[in-house]
């Protein structure tokens, strides 16, 4: 703490009294500044103690409350009562008639002492003050039995009182509540204050408060107040009013419910924080421990992700597709995870979105089936052929151009649902000896594969002609000459004109049905 500066004036008939007060003893934390003179002027804004044999000289300066100006009179016994009579409460003492140095010097000590005492009192209250009503909470002072002595702004508006009325009162007054039935104390809060006291110790309530405009929910921090003499005299507490939070709490936890996803919420460490009705049905046990429940080590132990995550920095949005096992099925559901921030833009959470889209996708494949195969076959099509040799025209890989020989002779002879089950045959027989390339119906009696660099230029010839020998053993009962013609191009990953790439697989294929009709 800084020193205080007291200045000492003497007005006095003792003109050596200025010089004998510079003999006091030191007073920790006070700095004197002691000057005899004439008369008292400029005497303002500062702490002053002014010492005088003249009451008319000191009357300017007499106080009926507190005040920074202090005053010894040095008198006469008939001046003293008069003094004594107007009673100045500024005045912090008398001096009757002539008294010995040391007696004065001691007096003198006194009387800084009291100023002191007096000043600290004035500092330590207006801390005392200022603390409490800086607060956004209740805070008050209250003695064994309950009543109140003091409380701070925030008290004050809350109950609609003000420090003066509320002193000395008790919990019904004070918020304006009938007694409470059945012979109980007024004093509803006194269970919590009697731990305080008789424990001697600091505690935590969650307090329930009836009031004239409904109940008001507090957390309450309650702590004992000592006397001089070591016992406990009182409790001093302070009440966070939640009431407003909690009704927040309720309608976001409504909002939340009515939300027709599974949503979860989770502090900036992925614990649980809060999750709607929809969420706990689907993903957790009624017997899960929320106290220990973690999202990220549950999202990990029971899912996998089936794309890649993306992330959005700007909009800190994480979106990603999970498959999670439920009753023994997979479902495919798209999260979304969004970062919570307060008001400084630090992460204080995250809430959690699961949505369902296990049939979008399912409906997803059948429409990319039917838009990707050929429905005679099964077959992928045309367009899904040259999408995928677009798509990998920097890769090895050999294509086979495949067409039927005299197949218009099976349609024109046995009708076309012969011709229909002759190409679903040539199909399955070109699947079996090529299983794991792509296979498309081009069209008609036009077949195309797609053999990866695992395929060496022996190992397609030793499949193709198993393939040609297969098709026209099992169509030679027809007696008609159906058979395959295949032609080849392969390229190592330096596919320049995919069209000119497929034409030369096309004219081997025709250069090969050329020749079997001139054979």
């Amino acid at each position: 703490m800084d020193s205080i500066i007291l200045r000492i004036r003497v007005l006095h008939q003792n003109k050596n009294l200025a010089e004998l007060l510079w003999k006091m003893k030191p007073v920790e934390n006070v700095q004197l500044n002691i000057e005899a003179v004439d008369e008292f002027r400029d005497i303002y804004g500062q702490d002053y103690l002014l010492i005088s044999d003249d009451v008319n000289a000191l009357k300017p300066y007499f106080s009926k409350g507190p005040s920074h100006i202090n005053i010894i009179y040095a008198g006469t016994p008939d001046e003293i009562n008069t003094v004594v009579d107007f009673f100045p409460q500024n005045i912090v003492d008398l001096w009757p008639g002539r008294m010995v140095d040391e007696f004065i010097l001691f007096k003198l000590n006194r009387a800084v002492t009291t100023i002191i005492t007096k000043y600290n009192a004035w500092l330590y209250k207006t801390w005392l003050y200022s603390l409490m009503d800086s607060l956004q909470d209740l805070v008050w002072f209250k003695d064994a039995a309950g009543l109140h002595w003091l409380v701070n702004d925030k008290f004050e508006d809350t109950v609609h009182k003000t420090r003066d009325m509320v002193h000395g009162k008790g919990h019904n007054y004070i918020w304006d509540v009938p007694p409470e039935d059945g012979g109980k104390s007024e004093y509803r809060c006194l269970e919590s204050e009697r731990e305080v006291m008789e424990k001697k110790t600091r505690i935590t309530a969650d307090e329930l408060v009836k009031t004239d405009a409904g109940m008001r929910h507090f957390i309450t921090y309650k702590s004992p107040l000592y006397g001089r003499d070591g016992e406990v005299m009182g409790t001093v507490g302070i009440g966070h009013d939640i009431t407003d939070f909690n009704n927040t709490s309720i309608e976001l936890e409504m909002l939340i419910d009515s939300i027709p996803l599974a949503v979860v919420i989770c502090d900036k460490d992925w614990n649980y924080i809060q999750s709607n009705s929809r969420y706990r049905e689907v993903f957790m046990n009624a017997a899960e421990h929320l106290d220990t429940f973690n999202y990220n080590e549950w999202k990990k132990s029971v899912s996998q992700v089936t794309k890649l995550r993306h992330y959005k920095e700007a909009s800190h949005l994480l979106r990603e597709e999970l498959i999670i096992n439920l009753n023994g099925k997979d479902q495919i559901f798209m999260v979304t995870e969004k970062e919570i921030f307060d008001y400084f833009g630090n992460v204080t959470g995250y809430y959690c979105f699961y949505r369902n889209v296990t049939s979008e996708r399912e409906y997803e494949e059948v429409i990319l089936k039917y838009a990707n195969t050929d429905s005679l076959t099964g077959l992928y099509n045309r367009r899904y052929f040259f999408d995928y040799i677009y798509n990998n025209q920097d890769l090895p890989m050999t294509v086979l151009f495949m067409d039927m020989d005299n197949f218009k002779r099976v349609n024109d002879t046995f009708g076309h649902t012969k011709g229909d089950s002759v190409l679903k045959e040539t199909s399955e027989i070109i699947k079996k000896y090529f299983p794991e390339s792509l296979i498309a119906r081009l069209g008609g009696d036009e077949f195309a594969v797609v053999a990866d660099e695992d395929f060496n230029e022996y190992e397609i010839k030793k499949r193709t002609n198993e393939i040609i020998k297969e098709i026209e053993a099992s169509f030679a009962p027809m007696n008609l000459g159906v058979s395959i013609s295949i032609g080849t191009a392969s390229a190592n990953g330096n596919i320049d004109d995919i069209d000119a790439f497929i034409h030369e697989s096309d004219q081997m294929m025709y250069r090969v049905k050329q020749a079997k009709k001139r054979a």
